[in-house]
């Protein structure tokens, strides 16, 4: 079982808190100290109960509330070697990509490098014992590689950005629109469908959709989507808010 509370998921913030029977991991930190406490108090934690953070890549929707997070937790913060020397920490541990790092006693996690346009961008794949949960957004394609990665977990936390046809006619500005419809870019919902859909068959049965964008997209298309791509397939798929305080639990 593991225990997810999705304190925020956008463009506007992101980050994420992972229970592991008692081992805590934090994913990201883009929303305010302010925020994130009220997230954990509503649900029993403090900071101290967090064990361990992860930190995705450095764009500003995932570590504005970094440097304030450093001051309130002693937990250990891992990245990419490029994401940390971006960012200048001293705290900041290097998430290897030779393989699995075992960054709290029984849970290991493996780095997956994405395609975004922000240098050192990763996704994870987090295990215990008896537990594998695959975290990836902010990619603008899905490789075989990282589906391959993937294949198994119990739960998988995947970019469902935007619907093609809302971006395309939408407010954007052609820069921008060019930028997110790119390899480098973010995932529609077209293509996170189809990656469901892969791991669906693989045996996943648990999937949050996540970054959805305001502008260009709504729960209820993405979540149809993924429904109608994994129709027939015994699957729970759910679509994480912008703001979350409601803890997710998944057996």
């Amino acid at each position: 079982m593991i225990k997810i509370l999705p304190i925020a998921s956008g463009s506007t913030g992101n980050c994420m808190l992972l229970d592991f029977g008692g081992q805590r991991v934090m994913i990201d930190r883009g929303v305010t100290a302010k925020a994130a406490q009220a997230a954990l108090c509503l649900n029993g934690y403090t900071w101290d109960d967090i064990g361990a953070v992860l930190i995705t890549h450095t764009h500003i929707d995932h570590v504005k509330g970094l440097e304030v997070c450093l001051k309130r937790i002693h937990a250990p913060v891992y990245m990419s070697a490029v994401s940390r020397d971006k960012l200048t920490l001293e705290r900041a541990e290097v998430l290897p990509y030779t393989g699995r790092t075992e960054i709290l006693p029984g849970v290991w996690v493996t780095p997956v490098r994405t395609s975004h346009d922000c240098p050192g961008s990763i996704g994870f794949l987090i295990e215990t014992a008896d537990t594998r949960v695959g975290y990836v957004t902010d990619l603008g394609v899905m490789p075989e590689s990282t589906l391959k990665l993937l294949e198994g977990a119990d739960c998988v936390v995947i970019e469902s950005n935007h619907d093609e046809e809302m971006l395309r006619y939408g407010p954007y500005p052609v820069y921008l629109k060019k930028r997110i419809l790119s390899d480098r870019g973010h995932l529609s919902n077209e293509a996170a469908s189809a990656a469901v859909a892969w791991l669906a068959e693989r045996g996943t049965r648990h999937f949050l959709l996540a970054h959805l964008s305001r502008e260009n997209n709504r729960p209820e298309i993405a979540l149809a989507g993924a429904l109608q791509a994994t129709a027939g397939m015994d699957v729970d798929i759910r679509v994480l808010p912008v703001c979350g305080t409601e803890m997710f639990v998944i057996r």
